[in-house]
């Protein structure tokens, strides 16, 4: 089959997209990608076997734009995007895969009128997302931005609830990153089950070896390593490891927490430090701010424990971060909180310790017990053993390879 994925944002950045596209091309699949122009990048070019073409969505007149943006908004087709896929349609494209919820109602569109299957790849619970990254929108920009009050006011969460039911009923198939995902579209989405398939945010063994590490800038011999990988929000509850940190240095105190990515926003940034001011804990948080992805196996091997204590929240319920199974490759001991997909993978592969979402006294408690020497390699070589096995990538390219055979 010809495969024409397409994403939003910009590429090369997404690691799923860049799995899965490998996946079909060693299938024997052909894969062309759609996705949003750079102006540094050239509009047409091959990455690792896929076809990338750019489109230039932002950088023409607000008069062209204006009209487009309107009815994506109203009818949550994008005119410039479904121009895009008729065109990939009549170069050949068997099918459509769209990478998360905002252009799978195009797609359908372009289904209507061709009748080429459409695949919705949603990575995660998109109204619960959009919910989680409006909460730390500063109203004073928000106020400043035309455009954004538009997006407030057309498109309020519920109404994209409504967009999500649709379109996972629509789709001719729904891929998720996890079980209770699946779960959230056959309940809430009235999904059948035939159409949902799981392909998990699984890693690739080969690229995250515990034994082919660099030395980082940051290394501290001498310390006891919490770490956590990513841009770090409200939702992703790091703040509960900093309040944490007192009750755990009076144990271990030579503890210190590694911040290995950027905030979600500057104010968010300010209020975080001002916490970690507050606790007496400044000078126990060391931030590396963004760092290559090439880079990051090597922060997690520095790390004694790494963590993910997501807040509990529809959103964060539903899906589940990359960053868990590239700590498990590394054979790492995970500190997750009881949100169900981490607290179910980690309780199942025993691969590290769950803590009560939003609890600093419970997380304190895990952390000490991953202190242990020896609980701490146990379960760092549980963790990699699950990689190697059904939570590894291989597994999960097998599961979207089975899709496209039954389409």
């Amino acid at each position: 089959m010809r495969i024409c994925m397409v994403l939003r944002k910009q590429y090369p950045t997404d690691v799923r997209v860049a799995k899965e596209a490998s996946a079909l091309l060693d299938a024997g699949h052909e894969v062309e990608l759609l996705c949003r122009g750079q102006s540094h990048l050239p509009e047409h070019e091959t990455i690792d076997g896929v076809e990338v073409r750019r489109l230039t969505v932002y950088g023409r007149s607000s008069t062209a734009r204006w009209p487009e943006t309107l009815r994506f908004l109203t009818q949550r087709v994008h005119p410039l995007w479904a121009d895009a896929m008729r065109e990939a349609v009549d170069d050949g494209a068997d099918a459509l895969h769209i990478h998360d919820l905002p252009l799978v109602r195009t797609a359908l569109s372009v289904r209507e009128e061709t009748g080429v299957p459409v695949v919705a790849d949603l990575h995660e619970n998109y109204p619960e997302a959009i919910r989680q990254w409006r909460r730390m929108d500063e109203p004073s920009d928000v106020y400043r931005s035309p455009a954004r009050i538009a997006d407030y006011a057309f498109q309020p969460v519920r109404r994209w609830k409504r967009i999500e039911e649709r379109c996972v009923r629509e789709a001719d198939h729904v891929l998720t990153p996890v079980e209770e995902g699946r779960e959230h579209y056959l309940d809430n989405c009235d999904a059948s089950p035939e159409s949902v398939t799981v392909v998990g945010n699984t890693v690739e063994v080969e690229k995250f070896d515990p034994k082919e590490v660099e030395t980082v800038p940051e290394a501290d011999d001498e310390a006891f390593t919490l770490s956590y990988v990513g841009k770090f929000a409200p939702h992703r509850g790091l703040d509960t490891v900093v309040r944490a940190l007192p009750a755990i240095a009076d144990e271990i105190p030579n503890v210190r927490l590694l911040v290995v990515g950027a905030p979600g926003t500057p104010t968010y940034g300010k209020e975080f430090n001002g916490l970690c001011a507050r606790l007496g804990v400044l000078d126990r948080v060391t931030y590396t701010g963004w760092v290559d992805f090439e880079r990051v196996p090597d922060y997690m091997a520095e790390s004694d424990v790494c963590t993910v204590t997501h807040a509990s929240t529809p959103h964060t319920e539903t899906t589940v971060p990359h960053k868990l199974f590239q700590y498990m490759a590394m054979e790492r001991p995970v500190l997750v909180s009881d949100v169900k997909p981490l607290a179910r993978i980690v309780s199942e592969t025993e691969s590290g310790a769950v803590s009560g979402a939003g609890d600093p006294d419970s997380v304190a408690d895990a952390v000490l017990e991953l202190a242990d020497e020896e609980t701490a390699r146990e379960r760092g070589q549980n963790g990699r053993a699950a990689v190697e096995g059904r939570y590894g990538w291989a597994h999960d390219a097998d599961s979207l390879r089975t899709v496209y055979e039954s389409l």
